[in-house]
């Protein structure tokens, strides 16, 4: 064996292993960005299919996304809500939009900040809301 030998491989084999580490870490920040933009979506949509009318569907949603999407790695996060009618038994959609910043590992080539969105939807719960009869 030649003298060196373990400092050249080491050489080569730290920028393979620092890729796969800012790689690692990109993903686990995605993911995590990811999972709390979903479950902000549907708390917001549950949140809307509770409330007793269709103002404070629009009230308590955005309420409870920006309470739950705060404690995620989001930049500028979006909650859009839809709904054909305020009567029973009617579908909720909401829409979730936030950014996710990897900037940081700038040998990874993502394109940033990485765009996320999600969807859920979900019934009015038929106790909160009247259809106007009697």
């Amino acid at each position: 064996m030649r003298r060196g030998q373990a400092l050249v491989e080491l050489a080569v084999c730290v920028p393979v292993v620092m890729l796969l580490a800012l790689g690692a870490a990109a993903v686990v920040q995605i993911s995590d960005a990811r999972a709390g933009l979903a479950a902000a979506t549907e708390a917001a949509a549950a949140a809307a299919a509770r409330a007793p009318d269709a103002a404070g569907a629009k009230a308590a949603s955005a309420e409870r996304f920006a309470a739950i999407v705060a404690a995620y790695p989001l930049r500028s996060p979006g909650l859009e809500v839809t709904f054909s009618s305020f009567d029973r038994a009617a579908q909720i959609s909401a829409t979730g939009r936030g950014y996710v910043d990897v900037g940081w590992a700038v040998l990874i080539p993502v394109s940033t900040p990485v765009l996320l969105e999600v969807h859920a939807v979900t019934r009015l719960e038929s106790w909160r809301t009247h259809d106007g009869a009697p």
